[in-house]
């Protein structure tokens, strides 16, 4: 007999969750390959150097986006209290999705690039913000157990922009020109598709109330200072690279650093999947259950980076090369430490959204500020010292630093909890 969830006043089969997770992951993949192929075809269209220029967007954006989330997707789908209206979380990420735009242009603007590389990050920044965006629909979605309409979108945003990114570098070669149609594309479809989809599921409206709109952010900026600093790791030793070695060299890394990124990109898109479940079994104090499904997801991330470095060992540098021909040989070995990094964030990840849901503010806030803080103090000397090879070694240090802070902040967790 299959097993039944109770969520709220909602049973949950086992086979909704599976459908749940199976869109979610497809529709996931296909808009992360869809964004990978962009750095595959951009290097045969236009050279490393635009290439790099997109990693570069790439890199900054990822920063930045992090003010548009707020870090307030995971409380607002374990908010099973309901202490926030889904008007709050919309108005929310409306207001903070503006600020973020603004914060990221007077930083463009302030370093000095070409206009050709401004008018590109600039627009880049709009297309990226549909991502924080959506995302506090699919929150809705998520409540209702519909994640199978956030992969429906997700798949359409990749193939449809995949397809425009094709058409247009074809046809002008410039990248602001693609990016505009992109916009015009992606938002098309969240107004047409995604909007509609969560209001029926949960009518909402904008509403300015401050008291809730304060409440709610002063609830989530430690959790919105842990996201900044977590994703910061990525992108700091990436800056410094293209600081000191250029743009060309930026564009090789990230050529080679983008499948590998797709680790924890996926294993995020799996556990996400249970983040409302997970609440619920710290509701109604059920440690055994919570503790069995934490170690399955635990298994699956590690089965994914097995996977992945399995494939590396198999056809990494052949597959390099196919891709992005020969050229790419002397950077192909950089994929296996590459994934192995990938795989220590997406622990990183998997670990900060279950301290979310356990409210332990503190612990990710020590973990995040812990971790950009190495990277910023050793990613510019490890640069000097080892090069490109500098990045991984950077990265994998200042990551091992707060996974290590948030395994211990978990386990002190687990031993007060008494069930």
């Amino acid at each position: 007999m299959e097993e039944k969830i109770i969520s709220g006043a909602k049973q949950v089969s086992g086979e909704t969750i599976r459908k749940n997770m199976l869109w979610n992951v497809i529709g996931s993949v296909g808009f992360i390959g869809a964004q990978w192929m962009m750095t595959i075809l951009i290097v045969h269209l236009a050279g490393y150097t635009e290439a790099g220029y997109l990693s570069l967007g790439l890199s900054l954006t990822n920063i930045f986006t992090n003010i548009a989330y707020f870090c307030i997707r995971n409380y607002q789908v374990s908010d099973t209290a309901g202490k926030y209206s889904q008007d709050i979380y919309v108005t929310h990420r409306i207001l903070a999705t503006a600020v973020a735009f603004i914060l990221y242009g007077l930083f463009v603007l302030c370093n000095g690039y070409s206009f050709y590389v401004t008018a590109f990050l600039l627009l880049f920044m709009v297309y990226r913000l549909n991502e924080p965006l959506v995302d506090v629909f699919h929150g809705i979605d998520q409540r209702a157990w519909r994640l199978d309409v956030a992969g429906q979108s997700f798949l359409m945003r990749g193939i449809l922009t995949l397809g425009i990114f094709i058409l247009l570098e074809k046809l002008t070669g410039s990248l602001t020109i693609t990016t505009f149609v992109m916009i015009v594309a992606v938002y098309s479809i969240i107004l047409g598709f995604d909007i509609p989809r969560a209001h029926r599921c949960t009518p909402f409206r904008l509403r300015l109330e401050r008291n809730s709109l304060f409440s709610l952010t002063k609830e989530c900026f430690p959790l919105f200072i842990y996201a900044v600093c977590l994703n910061a790791v990525v992108p700091i030793p990436r800056y410094f690279l293209e600081r000191i070695a250029g743009s060309e060299v930026l564009g090789y890394y990230g050529s080679v650093a983008i499948p590998a990124s797709v680790i924890q990109l996926l294993s995020s898109y799996i556990y996400t999947t249970f983040t409302t479940l997970f609440s619920e079994y710290v509701s109604r104090n059920e440690k055994k259950k919570f503790m069995a499904l934490f170690w399955k997801l635990v298994a699956a991330i590690l089965g994914l980076v097995l996977l992945a470095v399995a494939g590396c060992i198999l056809l990494g540098e052949w597959v390099l090369v196919l891709v992005f021909t020969e050229s790419i040989r002397d950077y192909a070995y950089l994929l296996l430490p590459t994934i192995l990094c990938c795989g220590v964030i997406a622990l990183i990840w998997f670990m900060g959204a279950v301290l979310t849901i356990l409210r332990d503010r503190k612990g990710l806030l020590l973990g995040g500020i812990a971790g950009a803080a190495a990277a910023a103090v050793i990613s510019w000397p490890c640069i000097l010292k080892w090069g490109v090879d500098g990045v991984n070694i950077s990265l994998f240090l200042s990551s091992a630093v707060t996974l290590l802070l948030f395994g211990i902040r978990f386990v002190s967790y687990m031993k007060k909890w008494q069930p």
